[in-house]
């Protein structure tokens, strides 16, 4: 029996056409999958880097919101505020000197990022003003207060010598000045006693005293001065590294653009600098001033201009904050006649808040490395609040 003899198109395999074509279709498979994961992978880290941009806004406008909410605190009393405060303590070379307010906002110049200056004391007790009951002379060593107005004063505690009425900050001739209390106060004495020394790391002897007066015997802090106890005090500062502040970069910032906090403590007198948020390329605030007559707490201007005055000091009420926080991914796009820019204008905010005025532009452009327009490719977030300064809106009139 025969076998049947095979044809040759039994034998055929695949053709070069068909393999082409499937080798096209599989190229085409790849490039739509490599565009799809492209996009994607585009996608997330857009959004990973906007998320982060909003978790450190968020935390820098509540750490503000924070530390300007609580200051104020343990200085307020006796009608002291907007007063120079002027200090020398042990071992630091310069003199420390404040203006004596909750907050105080050093204005960026052209746009650039603002700082804060926020201060308290840090007491463990409540401690009333005391009234000075005698003149202290400029050299003296002792404080007469009245009979038992000392309540509250330790060994160890800082003191702010406050005359009155209140010096504006810019009075060249009075002041406010620290002092320790140097020994334990002794019931029925009726004194304070500031001796220079290891006790006393504020207390200067007379050729080197923060209190004012040009002469020895010159009366500084006449009677019916006062003086607060603050206990110790909390000085911090926020602001913005990178921007060729010198106070906030030193010392040097390891990255641009974060916020930070230098802390100075009057126990130790040393500044603490913080790191805290990175990717802050903005920080505005304007005081916010009661003009009403008779004041009734409620801010009607808004200015980033410090009052000059100290009864205009204790006008201001509250703070308004603007941050922003910018994403770190960088979303250049191909330059085109047609190129569309990721923030193609400077975001804004309304320093007065009223949203139906010209917004303010709020200069993003300073912060983000390169130049030119490198600022476009980048997402912004803006964060803004009205922080009111509790610690003066529960004084007294």
């Amino acid at each position: 029996m025969s076998v049947p003899y095979a044809t040759p198109a039994a034998q055929r395999g695949v053709t070069l056409i068909e393999l082409m074509v499937g080798m096209v279709i599989g190229l085409l498979a790849v490039l739509v999958i490599a565009q799809v994961t492209t996009v994607y992978e585009g996608r997330k880290r857009t959004i990973t880097a906007g998320s982060d941009a909003q978790v450190n806004g968020a935390l820098a406008l509540q750490i503000l919101q924070r530390e300007v909410q609580t200051s104020g605190y343990g200085i307020s009393e006796g009608g002291a505020i907007g007063c120079r405060m002027v200090g020398q303590r042990a071992g630091m070379a310069t003199r420390f000197e404040r203006t004596l307010a909750p907050v105080v906002i050093t204005d960026g110049a052209d746009g650039a990022a603002d700082s804060l200056d926020v201060l308290m004391s840090n007491h463990a007790d409540f401690a009333l003003p005391t009234r000075v009951a005698a003149n202290h002379l400029r050299e003296g060593s002792v404080f007469v207060i009245g009979r038992d107005t000392g309540l509250g004063h330790q060994k160890g505690d800082l003191m702010l010598a406050v005359p009155l009425p209140t010096p504006d900050p810019t009075d060249p001739d009075r002041h406010c000045s620290l002092f320790n209390v140097s020994a334990e106060p002794v019931a029925g004495s009726h004194q304070l006693v500031h001796d220079a020394g290891a006790d006393g790391p504020w207390n200067q002897d007379p050729t080197a005293t923060v209190f004012p007066g040009k002469e020895t015997t010159h009366v500084s802090y006449p009677a019916g001065s006062l003086l607060l106890n603050l206990g110790s005090l909390v000085s911090r500062r926020f602001c913005l590294t990178g921007l060729a502040d010198s106070q906030c970069d030193t010392p040097a910032g390891q990255t641009p653009y974060q916020l930070r906090q230098l802390s100075f403590d009057s126990r130790t007198g040393l500044t603490t600098a913080d790191d805290l948020y990175p990717q802050i390329v903005q920080l505005q605030a304007v005081y916010g001033r009661d003009t009403s007559t008779p004041p009734d707490q409620v801010a009607d201007v808004w200015s980033a201009d410090s009052p000059a005055k100290a009864q205009d000091w204790r006008r201001v009420v509250a703070v308004r904050v603007a941050v922003v926080a910018r994403s770190t991914q960088n979303e250049q796009r191909p330059p085109s006649p047609a190129n569309e820019w990721v923030t193609p204008k400077l975001p804004v905010w309304y320093p007065d808040g009223d949203n139906t005025r010209t917004p303010t532009p709020l200069r993003v452009d300073l912060a983000p490395p390169g130049t030119g327009d490198d600022w476009r490719n980048y997402r912004y977030k803006v964060f803004e609040t009205v922080i009111p300064l509790r610690n003066l809106l529960w004084q007294p009139a």
